[in-house]
């Protein structure tokens, strides 16, 4: 409770009211991931895991040799409990600064309209929240409120990610990795052992009862489920190919933001910077004349009138001179004025 107290509350700007014109329905704002409604991603975030899971534990380790069962569940169990604990974590701490955490969430607040508002926070005071926040807060549009240290609003967690939280959110990301990377190899190895050798994942003593090849046992060792190898085959080929493209999600996450650590920047400080850019490539580009209005003569001649050229003699702009216009040799010239001097005669008369 120490955030609601401090001292006099600041003299607000006579500009403020000006800031808050025509905005959208007050809603409720988000307090964190459990927030409903739960997003989509968040959705099917939470279905991969579980596939995952099931999959590891039900399907793939119970077919390694028994030397490599037993630590490949001690791995595999801490890998799972390392990236969910980090995985709640971040989408159950609430982000939000603390000037805004003691005031919003007792009733529906302004909500942000980027059709008619351009900005919200203005000499650190936020007009929807109706609180002072720190230089580095942005208020999401999403969560309806002030994040202290805002990177980004993560759907797959559907929480938005500050300073409060980035950390567990950071660990997620590194853990997925190393998870992905753990199943793809276990996966590889069981695929291509039904191709080499599979009586090699058949060493469970369930499959002694079992005289047909054809024949597999899922959910072992406590709910042995009889299936196909086609079945089995396909559940591995589907496993690895989602486990792929997870790992190829995760890979440019985890190292772009390794790439924002080691240059002191947040996801929204670089997509500031690659849009000012962007703006300023835009400017340039339009300043320079296109290929069709180089290429065409009239407009060429007005751009050199516009910009003078045609007020001085051709001579000192040579590089207005085409090839064919250019001065010739000295010496031919020389012989031209002489050959002239000496026949009066073709000079022009006046």
């Amino acid at each position: 409770m120490g955030c609601c107290r401090g001292g006099p509350r600041p003299i607000i700007p006579d500009t403020m009211p000006s800031m808050v014109k025509e905005v959208a329905p007050p809603r409720w704002s988000r307090v964190n991931g459990w927030s409903k409604p739960f997003d989509p991603f968040q959705v099917v975030a939470w279905a991969m895991f579980l596939t995952f899971v099931l999959a590891m534990f039900c399907v793939f380790i119970p077919m390694l040799p028994h030397d490599w069962q037993y630590i490949t569940y001690a791995v595999t169990s801490g890998g799972f409990v390392l990236h969910y604990i980090a995985y709640v974590t971040a989408m159950t701490i609430d982000p939000a600064e603390a000037s805004v955490r003691c005031k919003i969430y007792g009733a529906p607040r302004p909500s942000f309209d980027h059709a008619h508002q351009a900005h919200v926070i203005q000499d650190q005071y936020c007009s929807l929240c109706d609180a002072i926040v720190s230089m580095k807060a942005k208020h999401c549009r999403t969560c309806n409120k002030c994040v202290s240290g805002f990177d980004h609003h993560c759907k797959w967690m559907n929480n938005c990610v500050g300073s409060r939280n980035y950390w567990w959110f950071f660990g997620s990301i590194a853990s997925a990795f190393t998870g992905l990377l753990g199943i793809i190899a276990v996966v590889m190895y069981i695929l291509i052992q039904h191709f080499i050798n599979p009586e090699a994942l058949r060493e469970d003593p369930h499959y002694e009862a079992i005289s047909s090849q054809g024949t597999w046992l899922l959910f072992l060792p406590f709910f042995p489920v009889r299936t196909k190898t086609l079945v089995v085959v396909s559940i591995e080929m589907f496993v690895l190919l989602l486990a792929s493209l997870c790992l190829v999600v995760i890979t440019y996450l985890l190292f772009f933001h390794i790439y924002l650590l080691g240059n002191g920047l947040t996801t929204l400080s670089y997509v500031k910077r690659g849009s000012e850019q962007t703006s300023k490539a835009s400017v340039l580009s339009s300043n320079l004349p296109t290929a069709k209005q180089a290429d065409n003569p009239l407009s060429s001649a007005r751009r050199r009138q516009e910009s003078g050229l045609d007020t001085l003699p051709r001579r000192a702009h040579p590089q207005a001179q085409t090839p064919d216009t250019q001065d010739p040799a000295p010496w031919l010239r020389a012989s031209i004025v002489s050959g002239l001097v000496s026949a009066p005669w073709l000079l022009p008369r006046t």
